[in-house]
């Protein structure tokens, strides 16, 4: 599925990432992630984002971010969405801590709305962060993480599961900011499954603690799709061009 930026939306994921090279923390919400499907038939999402912020507590930083603005979630003002929430776990330490991607130091939440469906992916993975906890903005360089299909509603076709996702996600401190829309976010997919979801780490009494759910039938609205180049020996994450797939019922 790739998702076109809007020109903000696309400068300020630019942006972002300059900042991430630099080793600062960032100062704007935003950021740019790639997913790849790893299943038969392989596919590529590749999302920027605008909006959104972190907040830390004695356990975790957690950071969530959204393709569309707060008053858009909270009033339900939109047609389509994409959020990642990522709750930094631990900070790597060389000597201290593991400091390879085979560790696990995050937890990522990816909710994709479209129309009236929703899919809830969830998994783990490494990220390098940059910044102070508590002190300022908090960035993530997401250098690989596991994704599967954790809740969905009935017309939501599941079109990544398993998949990989990598990035450079970041945003300020703003605790009130954060906290709003993970509540909107929850709410939006507590509506549509009928029951309630929190977008937050999960424990074994989540609803979220499930096996990764079975779709049978579509959703009604298109994806754009990436398919990546079908060759005997393609360059490492070469696409084609994206090609739009309709949803109908199966």
């Amino acid at each position: 599925m790739q998702v076109r930026a809007r020109p903000a939306a696309a400068v300020v994921a630019l942006l972002l990432v300059s900042v991430f090279w630099s080793g600062c923390a960032p100062t704007v919400a935003g950021g740019t992630i790639t997913i790849d499907s790893q299943n038969a038939e392989p596919l590529r999402l590749q999302t920027s984002f605008a909006y959104g912020g972190y907040g830390v507590s004695d356990s975790d930083s957690s950071l969530i971010l959204s393709t569309v603005p707060l008053a858009a979630l909270e009033s339900g003002g939109f047609e389509t969405a994409q959020i990642i929430h990522v709750q930094l776990m631990w900070w790597p330490q060389a000597g201290k801590t593991p400091v390879n991607a085979e560790a696990t130091n995050i937890i990522i939440r990816y909710v994709v709305l479209v129309g009236p469906e929703a899919g809830i992916y969830g998994g783990g993975g490494f990220a390098w962060p940059t910044g102070t906890p508590g002190k300022t903005g908090l960035g993530l360089e997401v250098t690989g993480s596991s994704l599967s299909l954790l809740a969905a509603t009935a017309g939501f076709r599941d079109r990544l599961s398993p998949a990989e996702l990598r990035g450079d996600v970041g945003a300020p401190l703003d605790q009130t900011m954060m906290t709003r829309f993970r509540n909107a976010v929850s709410q939006i997919v507590t509506d549509r499954l009928g029951r309630t979801m929190w977008i937050r780490a999960i424990d074994q009494s989540s609803p979220l603690a499930m096996e990764p759910a079975r779709m049978s039938s579509t959703c009604s609205a298109e994806f754009a799709l990436s398919r990546r180049a079908d060759t005997p020996d393609p360059p490492t994450g070469a696409i084609v061009p994206p090609k739009r797939y309709s949803c109908s019922s199966e």
